[in-house]
Order: structure tokens, then C-alpha cells, then sequence
């Protein structure tokens, strides 16, 4: 039976590093005024850029991007669009917005994108445009399209929002017919929250859409409107957060590439599962790698993600056919491969952070499910690597968060001068909650020391039980132990935050002294048996600390320890309604510096070193 991770694995998520965070940060504090369309205009300029198109503009959502389009391009009550019946309701839903009527074209059972042989047959005297979808960022066959197009006197409009950085010989979506939509919704490889652009080289359709999409609004009169148009715009605080995100475009698709490459190698010699098709002359995003199950796999679609769900392994369908939704009962498709291939598919996993360990853990299990031999390459005794570590390590911590008092004893870490011992390091457990003196122990001692926390705010007993509850217990990678002495009178605290499983460091978290009249180095003997708690039990690499460079008091504790500096980041004064924080600044290289926040690390080596072990 293999082994099942403590924590879901999730279908999606984006990457943002500290550059997203600069960036918005930036925007927050600078762009306002004069400076409120910066990163709106760079972020635009950039993005056409890089699709290699004349024009862009931004847009709330790619949804509000298609709505714009249809009304630029001038589709109207009456008109057709030609759309495929696989995809996200949006991409029909555009052409209803303007009264026209979206025909459902079948997809390629290879790719799961429009089957372009497949769309001269829908054309009409009605038809004004076809609308390919990039699904999940496989590239549509573009010249049989481009031939109707010129045959038929048709718009191609691109639903590009799945596929930045996709490529179709050469060209990048989003630059293969007359105009684009672009999503940067949060699932998305690119990500601003919400979002969208539209792309195009006509400039007529450009300046056409972005008026409309500007609540129609007249450029010669200000808060005057010429025509009743939509607010359809992006802030600028997203735009930086988009900006920052294009600039590492590259090593994003990468990613992407390689996720899929991932599954690619530990799934491809399956036979009852077909994955995402590269054709030749394209660059797939892979935005989501997904597979379908052949009609002879021992399960259903449905059970296999059942199963897959109940091993912390997140996953969703590939979308349903559109035409089989209330909204358009009544209407007659003939679409076969759209109506059976995706009701077999699954999207896997697929967000930027994923790991080749975690893949392993997936494919391990989905070969388990399927009942098909696992090759020497994938270990069948998962998971290994740092999602076993992350799964021992929070298994422990909650061993000592929900001991039982009865047992409360062997979970303590005993407190040694030589031979003698002077107390003990007692884990906070989780009736804490109903102990009303050691609640009002934790509030004196915050209290106490709230002048070196990121936050000072008014402390309460109620308000120190919800954090109690909330903060530390139900917080799977935090731990607290009281200091105690002989008599188990608690004198401090000290605890571990932050745990990153897959560099295997944590923080060192909650040093606080309660009680002055105490044996001498009490604490620096408190901290040193909850670092060997940290490097020989719990097996991390790496512990680091922070801590206001004006606390002297505590930064000898720590040098003591053999802590060592590796940097310092001033921070900033933030007055709000209920509490005073210090932040890091970001984005405000002018701001007077008054304090800094000072960052230590010791490693395991360093300290067994010192330990003379």
C-alpha cells in the first residue's frame, strides 16, 4: 500500500518571487496621480512586445476582453461565430453578450482544440468569425483557418487566455489572426489576480475597443461620454503585478515545459491514458498537464479522481461540452469527439511550485490506481524526499501540540546544567485553550516584549486565547514550549515557526523571557536543547531568526548560540486603526530608515561543531 502525503498536492497556483512583490509594493506606494497608468503603460507595451503585435491594452478580465472584441469587430444580433464546443463557457458566452449566436465546432481527440477540418461545414451566409482556443496552451492548426478566413471574408479572433508563450511555427498565440484575448486569472501561467488583454495590429480595432471599454467615454471633455461603453479596466496595482510576472515569462513557460515532462516520462508507457499532444511546428505552454483515460481503464472518470482526491492529490475535469448546458437547449450538434474525449479527461496537478518528488508521488499513486506495473524509476514506497519529510515533521509537531496531559511528561525536553536538572521545555498543547493561567501568563509575557514584535497592538486575554487557537495550535508548522524550572513554574517561552520543508529550515520563533529572577542562562540553555530538539529529531538543515537590530540583549543570546548574521532590511513604521506594524521597505528608497530588522542563520553543521559533536 503506498504511502499517503498529510497534505493536498493543488491542481494549480502561480510563482511570484520578491520582483512581484517590488513591484506592487511600488505601485501601491508611488502610483497614484501622475504616476497611475506607469505600470499599466509598460506592462501593455511590453506584453505587445513580446506576442509581437502593434497594440494592447488591458483589460478586468479576458472575458471583458472577448465582450470588447465582438463589439469592435462589430458582431451584431443575427451573426454567427464559430466556436469549439470544448472550453470555458466564456468563449460562447462573448458573441451571446452582442445578440449573436456561438455554432459548436468538434475538437481534435489529439489535441482537444478546435478541429479546423472541421469548420467549413458550420460556415453560413451568418458567419462573421471563428474563435480557436488555445486550450490549456496547445497552439490550434492555424493555416486551414486562415484559408477559410480569406475564402469566406471571416474575422479570426484568437481565445488565447490559457496560452502565453505558446507558439504555432514560430509566431506566438495571440499574433494569429486579427485579434486576441489573453487571461491572467490566478490559476493562469501568468497571473495578476484577475485581468486580460486584448491584442491586436488594426489599429481601428484597437482604438475601437479600448473606447468602448473606457465607459465610452469622450477624449475631449473631461467626465463626459459620448457612447454608453463599459468599465472593463485593470488597475494599475495588477499591472505591476503583471509586469513583474511577463519579465520572467520565459522562465515560467519553462516550468510549465517541464512539469510536463515530469509526467510525461513516468506516465507515456501507459496504455489506457493519452496525455497532452505536442504537433509539430508548436510550442505547447502545457498551461495544465492533463490525461485521458482510455473507455478500457479499469475505472470511471469519476472514480479515478475520487481516488485521487482521497490521496491529497487535487484535480478537475476538462471542461464539459457547452452545448450540452440549459443555456442553449434545443440545439442540434453533431460533435462526437467533443462529447466523449473530455469526459474522460482529468487536469493533473500543474502549478508552478510542483516538484519532481511530488510528481513522483502522483504518477506513483495514478499507476496504482490504474493497476499498472511501476517501472525501477518511480519508487512505489512514496512519498520520499521533502514531502516525507514535510508529513514526518508536522506529524511530530502535532504528537507534541495534542499530547495528553497524563502524557505530558515524555513529550518534555528536559533542562540540564551537567549533571543536574533545572528544569524543562514543556510543549503548549492544545488545552491551553482552558487553562486560564497559563493564558494570562502568555498575554503579561506579550505584553511584555510587545515593543520588538512586527506588530504592537492592544493585548487581551480573549484576544491571546483566539491566537492561542488560531496561531499556534491550528497551525501545522508551529510549535511553542514553556520554560520551566525544577519546580515546573513557567519562566519563558520558546517556540518554531515557518518550517520550509523542501530546503528543511525553520524559524526560531517566540524567545521571550516572562520572569527576570531566574537561574542565570536559563534561556540561552532553553534555546540550546530546543536547537538540538531542532537538528538531531526533527533533522532540519538550517535555522533562522529575526530580530530588531536594536534588541542587543537578544542578538548576544543568539550569537551565543552561534547564530550569525547574513543581512539586514530596514523597515518602516505603518500607524493603522487597531495596531502599529514595521514592514520591510519596499519600493520607497527615500524613506528615512529608523529601524532594521536583522536576519541570523545556523546551520546544523555549525551547531554540532559547537556542540563538539
Amino acid at each position: 500500500m503506498l504511502k499517503i502525503t498529510n497534505e493536498i498536492i493543488l491542481t494549480a497556483g502561480p510563482s511570484i518571487t520578491h520582483k512581484e512583490i517590488e513591484y506592487v509594493t511600488d505601485a501601491v506606494i508611488n502610483g497614484w496621480n501622475h504616476h497611475m497608468s506607469d505600470y499599466l503603460n509598460k506592462f501593455e507595451q511590453k506584453f505587445a512586445e513580446y506576442i509581437g503585435v502593434k497594440y494592447a491594452f488591458t483589460t478586468s478580465s479576458c472575458t471583458g476582453a472577448m465582450h470588447l472584441a465582438m463589439l469592435g469587430m462589430g458582431i451584431k444580433p443575427g451573426d454567427e461565430v464559430i466556436v469549439p464546443e470544448t472550453t470555458w463557457i466564456a468563449t460562447a458566452a462573448a458573441p451571446v453578450y452582442v445578440g449573436a449566436t456561438p455554432v459548436f465546432a468538434d475538437i481534435d481527440p489529439d489535441t482537444w482544440v478546435l478541429d479546423s477540418e472541421k469548420v467549413e461545414k458550420l460556415i453560413t451566409k451568418k458567419t462573421k468569425a471563428i474563435m480557436p482556443v488555445h486550450l490549456y496552451g496547445n497552439p490550434v492548426n492555424m493555416e486551414p483557418l486562415w484559408k477559410l478566413a480569406d475564402k469566406y471574408n471571416l474575422i479570426i479572433f484568437e481565445d488565447a487566455a490559457p496560452s502565453i508563450g505558446a507558439e504555432y511555427h514560430g509566431k506566438k498565440t495571440g499574433n494569429l489572426g486579427n485579434a486576441a484575448a489573453f487571461s491572467f486569472q490566478g490559476a493562469k501561467a501568468l497571473a495578476t489576480g484577475e485581468g486580460g488583454m486584448f491584442v491586436t495590429n488594426d489599429r481601428k480595432l484597437y482604438e475601437r475597443t479600448k473606447f468602448i471599454g473606457d465607459a465610452g467615454r469622450d477624449p475631449n471633455r473631461p467626465l463626459a461620454a459620448i457612447e454608453i461603453g463599459y468599465k472593463y479596466k485593470m488597475s494599475n496595482l495588477q499591472a505591476a503585478m503583471g509586469l513583474a510576472q511577463l519579465e520572467r515569462v520565459e522562465e515560467i513557460v519553462a516550468k510549465k515545459r517541464q512539469i510536463f515532462k515530469w509526467y510525461y516520462e513516468r506516465l507515456s508507457d501507459i496504455d489506457i491514458i493519452k496525455m497532452n499532444a505536442e504537433k509539430p511546428g508548436t510550442r505547447n505552454l502545457y498551461w495544465m498537464s492533463s490525461l485521458i483515460l482510455d473507455k478500457k481503464a479499469p475505472v470511471s472518470r469519476d472514480d479515478f479522481m475520487k481516488k485521487l482526491r482521497e490521496r491529497n492529490i487535487d484535480c478537475r475535469v476538462i471542461f464539459y461540452p457547452i452545448s450540452s448546458f440549459p443555456m442553449f437547449k434545443g440545439v442540434v450538434v453533431d460533435n462526437p469527439v467533443a462529447y466523449d474525449v473530455p469526459l474522460r479527461g482529468v487536469n493533473l496537478p500543474s502549478g508552478h511550485d510542483r516538484t519532481e518528488e511530488e510528481i513522483d508521488y502522483i504518477c506513483a499513486h495514478i499507476r496504482d490506481i490504474l493497476d499498472v506495473k511501476t517501472p525501477g524509476k518511480v519508487s512505489m514506497n512514496q512519498p520520499t524526499g521533502w514531502l516525507a519529510f514535510r508529513d514526518e515533521t508536522n506529524a511530530k509537531l502535532k504528537e507534541y501540540k495534542f499530547a495528553k496531559e497524563v502524557d505530558i511528561e515524555k513529550y518534555c525536553l528536559p533542562l540540564k546544567k551537567g549533571q543536574k536538572t533545572t528544569g524543562r521545555l514543556r510543549p503548549i498543547t492544545a488545552d491551553v485553550i482552558n487553562k486560564e493561567k497559563e493564558i494570562k501568563l502568555l498575554a503579561e509575557w506579550r505584553k511584555k516584549v510587545l515593543f520588538w514584535w512586527p506588530a504592537n497592538f492592544k493585548v487581551t486575554y480573549e484576544g491571546t486565547k483566539k491566537w492561542a487557537q488560531n496561531t499556534l495550535i491550528n497551525t501545522p508548522d508551529r510549535i511553542l514550549f514553556f520554560v520551566e524550572d525544577e519546580k515546573n513554574n513557567p519562566i519563558g517561552h520558546v517556540g518554531l515557526y515557518r518550517f520550509n520543508y523542501k530546503e528543511k529550515f525553520c524559524e526560531i520563533d517566540n524567545i521571550i523571557r516572562g520572569k527576570e529572577k531566574v537561574f542565570k542562562g536559563a534561556m540561552t540553555l532553553a534555546c540550546t536543547v530546543l536547537l538540538d530538539w531542532v537538528f538531531k529529531t526533527l533533522k532540519i538543515k538550517t535555522a533562522y531568526l529575526r530580530v530588531v537590530a536594536e534588541n542587543s540583549r537578544a542578538i548576544q543570546l543568539y550569537e551565543r548560540l552561534g547564530f550569525k548574521e547574513i543581512h539586514r532590511d530596514p523597515i518602516m513604521n505603518i500607524a493603522e486603526t487597531d495596531q502599529t506594524r514595521w514592514i520591510d521597505i519596499i519600493g520607497n528608497p527615500y524613506l528615512e530608515v529608523k529601524r532594521y530588522y536583522v536576519t541570523m542563520k545556523l546551520t546544523r553543521g555549525e551547531w554540532a561543531g559547537k556542540r563538539g559533536k
